[in-house]
């Protein structure tokens, strides 16, 4: 079985609500139970990715990322989190955009881009999308990227960054700290045999976007 379940969204509902050590422990077959059919899940996911990119071998268990929250400097100190998630590289070295899955019922979602650059990092991202302002505006106006997006989301300054004009044709592209997309899924298509298709058709759109950041960071 590769899609996800009912009873791994009950899990989860139940982690929400019960989210200390005791409860956890003596539910841990159900949490057990839960992660192997999220990772049968991610295997399948990986599989049909490397059918459209050539992503780096890895196995897939080392996408599947811990559940345990790291709370030293957190004031939320509850121990769980109330998803499973991956981060899945997109390599070698001049691919920096990953994608990012994320399963929680009424939240799942996949996104990627550029989430948290340096600032050397995001002064280049600048530089390729003042150079290249035509080609970005393209790929984010294509009809599959806006189907499958709607737009790039992030944090944007208030004001032109230094550098800059207000009058520039791109301003408001420049003024982003962070560039990513996000695709929202309700809970009736990720509990479908639907689901795993539907990302891929997602990543399909989402290559021209990464592509272009991944030349920008590169440079």
């Amino acid at each position: 079985m590769s899609t996800i379940s009912k009873d791994t969204f009950y899990f989860l509902n139940q982690l929400a609500v019960n989210n200390n050590k005791p409860w956890f422990e003596k539910n841990r077959t159900l949490y057990e139970k839960a992660r192997a059919e999220y990772l049968a899940f991610v295997t399948r996911l990986v599989e049909g990715i490397r059918k459209i990119e050539v992503i780096p071998e890895k196995e897939p268990v080392k996408y599947v990322q811990r559940i345990y929250r790291d709370i030293r400097f957190s004031k939320d100190k509850t121990p769980y989190k109330k998803f499973f998630s991956s981060l899945i590289e997109r390599g070698p070295e001049t691919r920096y955009c990953p994608l990012f899955i994320l399963i929680q019922p009424g939240r799942s979602m996949m996104g990627g881009g550029v989430w948290d650059p340096t600032t050397e990092t995001l002064k280049k991202i600048r530089q390729e999308i003042d150079y290249n302002m035509a080609g970005l505006k393209k790929i984010i106006n294509a009809k599959d990227f806006l189907t499958h997006f709607g737009k790039i989301q992030g944090e944007k300054l208030a004001r032109p960054p230094k550098g800059y004009e207000a009058d520039n044709p791109g301003i408001e592209l420049l003024k982003f700290k962070q560039l990513y997309i996000q695709r929202d899924f309700d809970d009736e298509l990720v509990l479908s045999k639907q689901f795993i298709p539907e990302i891929l058709k997602s990543y399909k759109a989402a290559l021209p976007f990464f592509r272009f950041f991944d030349v920008a960071m590169g440079e």
